[in-house]
């Protein structure tokens, strides 16, 4: 996986990845500590998941023939000075939760830019066979950034330093923004220039559309995510409002179980790809929705044993979700960017990300409404037990069987 450094147009993708992920994962700490402080309202995480998804529901799909068109290289340097000057912002709006709920909208503008584009220079600068790799080393690198952000994050909220955190974040864009400055992409995979290009914005908007509908392997990808984050964020939509309001951690453990979660993440995104070439990609990707949908339904004998022994299930519960979450994340990434022709990777991520954070969104709103009826508890129990269900009906469909289709169809072309 080091050897993935040796290639300089990675490295910077990679360096840039770890210098803005750090002081991301810094403010994303404080702002969840903030809104504890700011508001009792139990469903204020759920606002602060709608306003960072919410951009993407709403404009991901207009994004993507942007990203296909344009420089990818321009687009992910606007996109992170354009976020570091919404950070900047936090400042001022930092004792006013409305204010800050409507920034993180904001900088979630730029994520719908950045992402898109980061995901469409990967195959251009990577072997097809070294792309699994490259997304576990991403993955691994995000888990880290869990790990050393929190810990410094909670340091940081004990100073009570709330302007030098969020000046942090701001800098980390900036210099994030310096380093794909100087991004190389090689001679022969380097951006084309869509701009000389005949098709209109309206075409290549169709040819995404015509893309998902119409390619089996991307079909079975977009039922997948749609079906599978819906029931998903109804657990996301209360997690935290169980760790900082149900089980009552202070800062100092909510920093630490953050550490933890990403510790064990960065050994699980270590060991995928030896998963992955022992175990069909789909086959990884149910048994881990199913695992995680378990643990999920768990949360009420945690807590029970929590207020036995205080903290030792909480630590040992978040610590399995570290670990399986790449077990779902690796493998979706890859599948994703071996399947895809480039040329339609902005696209059909932009479409991706739209239904992707509309699903999201509506789980977030359901699982927010059924808190406020049965509570967090019952209200992630049920969210987990669907997760079990999605991965049991999901292989007995016609749409799981897509995604052996296309894969094998793109390895026999290869071959041939």
């Amino acid at each position: 996986m080091i050897n993935l450094l040796k290639n300089r147009s990675y490295r910077r993708l990679w360096f840039a990845q770890v210098i803005s992920e750090l002081g991301d994962g810094i403010s994303h700490l404080l702002i969840l500590f903030l809104a504890s402080q700011l508001t009792t309202n139990p469903m204020i995480f759920g606002y602060i998941l709608i306003a960072r998804h919410l951009p993407g529901m709403l404009f991901g799909t207009l994004v993507g023939p942007l990203v296909d068109q344009f420089s990818k290289k321009w687009i992910m340097i606007a996109s992170d000075l354009y976020r570091f000057l919404i950070v900047l912002l936090m400042i001022a709006g930092q004792s006013s939760i409305e204010l800050l709920l409507i920034l993180i909208f904001l900088q979630g503008i730029g994520a719908v830019f950045f992402e898109p584009a980061k995901s469409a220079v990967i195959p251009k600068i990577m072997k097809k066979d070294e792309i699994p790799a490259a997304v576990s080393l991403s993955q691994s690198t995000y888990m880290m950034m869990m790990v050393i952000a929190p810990s410094i994050g909670g340091f940081l909220l004990l100073m009570e330093n709330i302007s030098l955190i969020f000046l942090i974040d701001g800098a980390s864009f900036f210099l994030s923004g310096l380093i794909l400055f100087r991004l190389k992409l090689k001679k022969g995979e380097g951006e084309k220039q869509h701009e000389k290009s005949d098709e209109s914005y309206l075409m290549a908007l169709k040819q995404g559309f015509h893309s998902v509908s119409n390619n089996r392997f991307i079909t079975g990808i977009f039922i997948l995510l749609t079906s599978a984050v819906f029931v998903l964020s109804i657990v996301s939509a209360n997690a935290y409002a169980i760790i900082l309001n149900v089980f009552e951690v202070n800062q100092v453990h909510f920093g630490m179980l953050e550490s933890l979660e990403g510790v064990f993440g960065i050994l699980g995104a270590l060991v995928v790809p030896l998963f992955m070439k022992k175990v069909n990609n789909k086959t990884l990707i149910m048994y881990s929705f199913g695992l995680s949908g378990l643990l999920a339904a768990l949360v009420i004998p945690v807590f029970d044993l929590h207020r036995m022994v205080p903290l030792v299930s909480l630590y040992i519960w978040m610590s399995v979700i570290g670990a399986t979450n790449p077990f779902i994340n690796i493998p979706l990434n890859s599948m994703l960017m071996q399947g895809v022709p480039e040329e339609l990777l902005g696209r059909i991520s932009g479409i991706l990300t739209a239904s992707i954070n509309g699903s999201l969104l509506g789980g977030l709103l359901l699982g927010g409404w059924l808190a406020s009826l049965v509570g967090p508890l019952l209200t992630v129990t049920a969210g987990g037990l669907s997760l079990v269900a999605v991965s049991l009906i999901f292989p007995l469909s016609k749409y799981y069987g897509y995604l052996t289709v296309a894969v094998s169809a793109e390895n026999a072309e290869k071959v041939g």
